[in-house]
């Protein structure tokens, strides 16, 4: 009996010894840690309501309306705005073709309750148009640098589970084949748990499987990421450098869900966009973002937004709700805005700058720097011209 006793104490500690090896393994060794946060986030993160991507089918955005033909409608209506004083809203429709780079769109525009016509807005390449045919086809164009119809990631599927089982045994090679190693930096959570940064390069070549998904070209050079991994295996934090696709462009998936998404882009001059989107999951009947956005610009100045994002998959595209957005110069309030809508795919055929009453190259031309360094004496102008009409 005490022989068996003996036995059972001497399997009992290896097994607490291979466990506790095991633990110690995957916390001290960065390349475990890294495949046992991505096992994490396809069992925990992908199904929290929280996640930026739940509920959503990302390759049809990608490539029914990023990349392809869409229809939208809705109502807009402003207020608020610096110059203007006037609350004014507009019946809008639209379309726009992603392989022609054109959009054209109508809005029936009111001020107060004075019904000042139609509007037409178009965009080609990289100019934006504005025609008002009822004021004597008072026209106005900006043209930038940005490009109006970036082409999104073709993919091929979407970031969910059953593509992580899919591919468990390229994860595993992945690791083997990654630079990681530990920084030496650290985050706190509200909560006080903490992770630690780890820094991944992904040598040009690798990660095929990734890249399938992407839609992309395998990269020609070496890809650098930074991620915050808990002690629990938890993914807290990836930012990565997207300048190999985007000029100047950092993307950061931050969260203990991974619900939080950061844009920021560099711009000439010292100047810099950052858009932040982050995901309700107290929303329970539909999606829901809070948005911010932000402009620094070269004078010291920023420019800021903020509102919500509410959207509803339907049989008709998605339904979307645009609402409490209001606009700063610093601190001072600029305008607020609300959209109600729908935008859904649909096939063109007709090129949609075709309708324009007058032919756009005819129109006068703002660049974005002459808007940027004289915008208020813009507003003036356009206000005086839409006050003479009324």
């Amino acid at each position: 009996m005490k022989k068996g006793v003996k036995v059972l104490i001497v399997i009992l500690s290896i097994i607490a010894v291979l466990i506790i090896g095991s633990l110690l393994f995957v916390l001290f060794n960065p390349r475990a840690k890294f495949l046992a946060g991505i096992t994490r986030f396809a069992t925990g993160t992908l199904s929290d309501n929280d996640y930026i991507g739940y509920n959503l089918d990302v390759m049809e955005l990608c490539r029914e309306y990023a990349n392809g033909d869409i229809e939208f409608n809705g109502e807009v209506i402003a207020s608020d705005i610096k110059g203007f004083g006037y609350t004014s809203s507009a019946k809008v429709h639209g379309q726009r073709s992603f392989d022609m780079k054109e959009l054209s769109g109508t809005a029936d525009a009111k001020v107060l309750f004075v019904d000042v016509g139609e509007v037409d807005f178009y965009a080609k390449d990289k100019t934006m148009y504005m025609i008002v045919p009822s004021f004597d086809n008072l026209a106005y164009s900006l043209t930038s640098d940005a490009d109006l119809f970036y082409k999104a990631p073709m993919l091929n599927g979407n970031l969910d589970f059953a593509w992580f089982k899919d591919n468990i045994s390229n994860f595993i090679d992945f690791a083997s084949d990654i630079d990681i190693r530990e920084s030496g930096q650290t985050r706190e959570d509200d909560d006080g748990t903490f992770s630690t940064e780890y820094l991944i390069t992904i040598p040009k070549g690798e990660g095929g499987f990734i890249w399938e998904l992407l839609g992309m070209d395998v990269p020609i050079e070496d890809i650098n990421l930074s991620m915050y991994i808990t002690r629990s295996c938890k993914i807290r934090r990836i930012s990565m450098d997207m300048s190999n696709i985007l000029p100047d462009t950092r993307v950061i998936v931050d969260g203990t869900s991974m619900g939080t998404v950061i844009f920021e882009k560099d711009l000439p001059e010292n100047e810099k966009v950052t858009v932040v989107l982050i995901k309700r999951g107290d929303y329970k009947f539909s999606n829901c973002i809070d948005v911010a956005m932000a402009y620094n610009s070269r004078d010291g100045k920023v420019y800021k937004g903020d509102g919500i994002l509410v959207y509803e998959k339907g049989d008709n595209g998605y339904d979307i709700q645009a609402k409490r957005l209001k606009f700063y110069e610093d601190d001072a309030l600029i305008g607020q805005m609300y959209f109600n809508g729908n935008v859904h795919p649909t096939k063109i055929e007709t090129p949609p700058v075709s309708s324009a009453p007058i032919p756009l190259d005819s129109i006068k031309n703002y660049s974005w720097e002459e808007l940027r360094d004289n915008f208020e004496s813009f507003i003036n102008d356009v206000t005086e011209d839409v006050k003479s009409k009324i």
